[in-house]
């Protein structure tokens, strides 16, 4: 046996190894790359993908200044990618001037709790909704994962910190080693770099450097792949990211209930948005974790009263991304627009907390009188006021004079057209103008709004009925769509129920699910004239048809025809009778190949399924129309065809007054004078049956009052729409309500 180690020998051998390793760490952790050096020399100064002069947190504080924002847009680089403000402003109803971006680059959780406290709610700004659109990785993540981030985060925060971010942002040994990895891979890169560059230098002649820069000019490069590729070896590295999906935080631990409490705390709605990546996204890039996570976040959110809005099964397209998960200027135009429309939908006027909730509410009418019970007993709700009653309600506090004092009233008399408004609404010396919003079982709807400067201190709302009848006051109420408050009643009471059949959605866990019927159709496509054509041979990969009498069929065209902004050009092409895959994409994406083809106003451009030149390969080229016809949840009605839609009686049962009004959202595609017939069969009636001009449906709405109503028992129910010209409809939308028409907007003395 050999002689026993000293001790300082022993310690030695222990610690040398220990060293060793904490060194190559520390030297790892140290690397920076060219990309660390860009954020470490900008960190704190980045806004709105923008390189601003002085800090993020001043800029933050001028754009809150200048906007005063109803709705504030936060997150990542997706907020800044993926949305664009004024579309979102605009379909939602508010004023575009006063809505707010505030991306921050690699920003998480701990972030946008030190935002919203210090930029916004203690300066005293209220907006009515906040967005905050992140992957769900990044709402879990408490802690920044690299330094410049940590920057990002100490410009937001007073001198002395914040108690909570302290608690909360601590890093964790596996993240730790994560980082190191993560270091691990950009040393690797680099040195795989270095050793590329390094043979150019070892023949570093004019010959060499000539040829090299014929070969790299830029002109000869496509710059429009550049966006959408993944270098090899990151997309080879699986899990080189700084953290896998089991390394998250679980959502109890993360800021998600943080910071919806403390937006509802300040009578601000707050809406967490995760949106779609890339359908090529890598498997190690997406926004995946662990099973149950997506529900128990979802949880979370919803206990402090806030909204959770998975927008990820809206269909998207590689096309509109620059590159795996930040869309390009026609996705965010998508997404804006879907979004605009789940807010809508799912959240105006939701059930949700709102400042004025802790007002007194007091409601008092002299004379009073017990309601006939022939009144009490009809369908519906409401407040049911005596004839030649006067009604005060009155609240013991006064509307934020930051929110327009906006009054809305619904409500129903018996009587008949004709009659004189029954009810007075009346606020600060002004009256409402009521108008008759048609009848249903006997009942006359009337309806009006009154705005006038809010109220400084608690206010009072007079009602006085007329002496012939008695008046249900359906809803009252004050406020604009944002942040509208109900005095009496709910949102159905003051617009009616209303369904629609063809882009209805719900929020399932946090996840939008389009539920929208689908039409059939009387016979197969009709055949396109020309559909054979002769091919244009461009050369290379890319060929064309010459359309030019199909420009108001273009993805141009149509692109501004529907909903949320899709590339919808109905034309296919055939390949020796197969359908090419990949239609309606960007034009400068149809030379990457694989069957992509786009629609101009000139031409329809066209690669073949391989890559070959579809001019000269021998194969047989046709146009056909898609037989699928549809666009999203639109429908197509093509030339001489009849579109017919069952309707459900369980889609009709959320009126349950019946539908009295069927509006059809149709767009006419051509100029020429067209007849079509639009008809609604209910049970053995025909409730509509009218034939117009298609030059009706030039980007408006056509409205038809059913009465009596359509209700679910008047089955089965089916709406036929005949197009009887060679002319091309795109059907938006057929929506149902309980009621006949909209709101005034006016006031009288």
């Amino acid at each position: 046996m050999g002689r026993p180690l000293s001790p300082i020998a022993a310690l030695s051998a222990l610690l040398g190894p220990a060293l060793v390793l904490g060194a190559a760490a520390w030297a790892l952790m140290g690397f920076r790359d060219a990309d660390d050096a860009m954020a470490d020399r900008n960190a704190g100064r980045i806004l709105n993908a923008q390189v601003i002069d002085g800090d993020a947190a001043a800029a933050m504080d001028r754009i809150l200044e200048a906007r005063d924002p109803e709705i504030l847009v936060l997150g990542p680089s997706y907020a800044n990618t993926n949305v664009r403000p004024g579309l979102l402003a605009a379909t939602v109803g508010a004023d575009p001037s006063r809505i707010a971006l505030l991306s921050v680059p690699n920003s998480v959780g701990s972030h946008w709790y030190a935002i919203l406290k210090y930029r916004l709610f203690e300066a005293g700004y209220r907006p009515k909704l906040v967005v905050v659109v992140s992957g769900l990785q990044s709402m879990l993540l408490t802690t920044p994962l690299t330094e410049s981030s940590f920057v990002n985060l100490r410009v937001q925060l007073p001198d002395e910190g914040d108690p909570l971010i302290r608690r909360k942002v601590t890093g964790s040994a596996d993240l730790a080693w994560a980082r190191i990895r993560e270091q691990r891979g950009k040393v690797r890169s680099h040195l795989f770099a270095r050793l590329r560059s390094a043979a150019v230098f070892w023949w570093d002649d004019e010959q060499t450097r000539a040829a090299l820069g014929r070969v790299f000019d830029d002109r000869g490069v496509d710059m429009s792949l550049h966006g959408t590729s993944v270098p090899v070896v990151e997309s080879s590295l699986e899990g080189e990211r700084a953290y896998t999906p089991d390394l998250l935080p679980a959502p109890a631990d993360s800021f998600l209930a943080d910071v919806t409490q403390l937006a509802r705390e300040h009578g601000t709605q707050i809406v967490w948005v995760r949106p779609p990546m890339s359908p090529h996204i890598p498997e190690h890039l997406d926004d995946i974790v662990p099973v149950g996570v997506h529900q128990a976040a979802v949880a979370q959110v919803e206990a402090q009263g806030g909204r959770f809005v998975d927008m990820r099964s809206l269909p998207m397209t590689s096309a509109m991304f620059r590159n795996e998960d930040h869309m390009n200027e026609e996705g965010s135009r998508r997404f804006t627009a879907a979004l605009a429309a789940a807010l809508v939908e799912s959240f105006e006027d939701s059930p949700t907390s709102h400042p004025f909730d802790d007002a007194r509410v007091q409601i008092r009418t002299t004379p009073e009188h017990a309601v006939p019970p022939d009144l009490s007993e009809l369908p519906g709700s409401g407040l049911w006021l005596p004839p030649g009653s006067t009604t005060t309600i009155s609240a013991d506090k006064p509307w934020d004079p930051a929110t327009p004092f906006l009054l809305s009233v619904a409500a129903e008399h018996l009587g008949v057209p004709g009659d004189p408004p029954p009810l007075r609404l009346e606020h600060d010396g002004l009256r409402a103008p009521l108008r008759a919003n048609g009848t249903i079982d006997g009942r006359t709807r009337w309806v009006g709004q009154l705005q006038t400067a809010a109220p400084t201190e608690p206010f009072t709302v007079t009602l006085t009925v007329n002496p012939r009848h008695w008046v249900r006051v359906n809803a009252l109420a004050v406020g604009p769509r944002l942040s509208r408050f109900f005095l009496v009643g709910d949102l159905t009471g003051l617009q009616g129920a209303r369904v629609r059949l063809l882009g209805g959605a719900e929020l399932r866990d946090g996840t939008v699910v389009r539920n929208g019927l689908r039409p059939t159709y009387s016979k197969p496509p009709v055949r396109v004239p020309g559909h054979d054509r002769p091919v244009t041979d461009l050369g290379g990969l890319t060929a064309a048809f010459e359309t030019e009498r199909w420009a108001f069929l273009s993805d141009e065209a149509t692109r501004g025809a529907t909903s949320w902004g899709r590339r919808c050009s109905p034309l296919r092409i055939l390949e020796d009778g197969t359908l090419l895959p990949n239609a309606n994409v960007p034009c400068s994406e149809v030379r990457r190949g694989e069957g992509r083809s786009c629609h101009t106003t000139e031409r329809i451009y066209f690669s073949a399924s391989d890559a070959t030149n579809p001019a000269t390969n021998g194969r047989t080229y046709r146009l056909v129309l898609d037989d699928s016809r549809t666009c999203d949840t639109e429908a197509w009605i093509y030339p001489v065809d009849t579109l017919r839609l069952p309707i459900p009686p369980t889609r009709l049962e959320p009126l349950t007054r019946g539908a009295a009004r069927m509006t059809l959202d149709l767009r006419y595609l051509n100029f020429r004078p067209a007849e079509i017939t639009v008809r609604l069969r209910a049970s053995d009636r025909v409730l509509v049956e009218e034939t117009l001009d298609g030059r009706r449906f030039h980007g408006e709405t056509v409205t038809w009052i059913l009465d009596p109503p359509l209700r679910p028992e008047d089955e089965p129910a089916q709406l036929e729409i005949d197009n009887l010209a060679h002319t091309f409809y795109l059907l938006r939308e057929v929506t149902f309500s309980e009621v006949a028409g909209g709101m005034t907007h006016s006031a009288e003395p």
